[in-house]
């Protein structure tokens, strides 16, 4: 604990982190603050990156290794998926999804998304399709009440008078391929206007602070979405991310990017899931659970 207490120092010395933070701690403080949980918070238990699935993917497709690099260099997961998918058979692509995505309960849950359940006990977010949240939960005596998944998520409105612990998979789930938001077709109709994904999504942007955790925030689908809602609504809650300071000077580039979508990066260096660690401590203290 003193080496997670003493990288938090580190981290919030950085300029703008330290008032960011204090932002973000008063808004979970009064509860408006939900967790959006992306593959880098699975890693440390064994569970693959995004771009590291599909490369497992790949290896049981007619994919060349070269494409699929190409289109990773370029943030393009939608249609590496697409094509992955289309060069394996439909059987395969499923069974490889739920096998490489299955969460070994032989194994110990690591890293920083352990402090969770201490921190969020309403609603979560995340584009994960493995179960790994589900599992961590219920070994803390906190089980969800609901797990909605994919066009699912549109029953959660409804829900949420009543049910306090509910996790919203925005994709879908590994188990299922019912509902399943991978490919660029799907994503096309999951996030038109007026679908379910995209109202619920929107929604909760406009009402909430989000923290992105594990997430790449790269060009993709959702941040497009939360641009066009970030351009509309100028009285939406800040959004905040705990993110690696990019040392190839692209940080002004990168933070402009971000802003665009409402959400402000507390910046970071050094080993990824020790300075969230670090970070989750500090947040506990404010809450007065440290």
């Amino acid at each position: 604990m003193p080496e997670l207490i003493s990288r938090l120092k580190q981290i919030l010395s950085m300029p703008e982190n330290e008032q960011r933070f204090h932002d973000l701690c008063n808004a979970l403080e009064n509860e408006q603050v939900i967790p959006f949980i992306g593959s880098g918070m699975s890693v440390p238990s064994g569970l693959p990156s995004w771009p590291e699935f599909l490369r497992l993917l790949r290896c049981h497709s007619r994919m060349t290794e070269d494409d699929l690099e190409t289109l990773l260099k370029d943030s393009f997961f939608e249609e590496a998926v697409e094509q992955i998918e289309q060069s394996m058979p439909a059987r395969l692509f499923n069974e490889r999804i739920e096998h490489d995505l299955q969460v070994d309960i032989s194994k110990s849950i690591n890293g920083a998304i352990r402090f969770l359940p201490e921190l969020f006990d309403k609603l979560i977010l995340t584009t994960n399709l493995d179960e790994l949240l589900e599992r961590l939960y219920l070994e803390r005596n906190k089980c969800f009440q609901h797990v909605l998944a994919g066009d699912g998520i549109g029953d959660y409105r409804m829900l949420k008078a009543t049910s306090r612990h509910v996790l919203l998979k925005l994709h879908g789930n590994s188990k299922k391929s019912e509902g399943r938001i991978l490919s660029k077709a799907e994503n096309d109709r999951a996030y038109l206007s007026r679908s379910v994904v995209r109202d619920e999504l929107e929604l909760i942007y406009k009402t909430n602070s989000l923290l992105c955790l594990g997430c790449s925030l790269g060009p993709d689908r959702i941040m497009s979405v939360l641009a066009e809602v970030a351009k509309i609504d100028k009285r939406m809650p800040r959004h905040y991310a705990f993110l690696h300071m990019p040392d190839d000077g692209s940080l002004l580039i990168r933070e402009h990017f971000l802003a665009e979508s409402g959400i402000f990066p507390i910046w970071y260096k050094g080993d990824h899931d020790e300075c969230i660690q670090s970070l989750f401590v500090g947040m506990l203290q404010h809450l007065g659970k440290l």
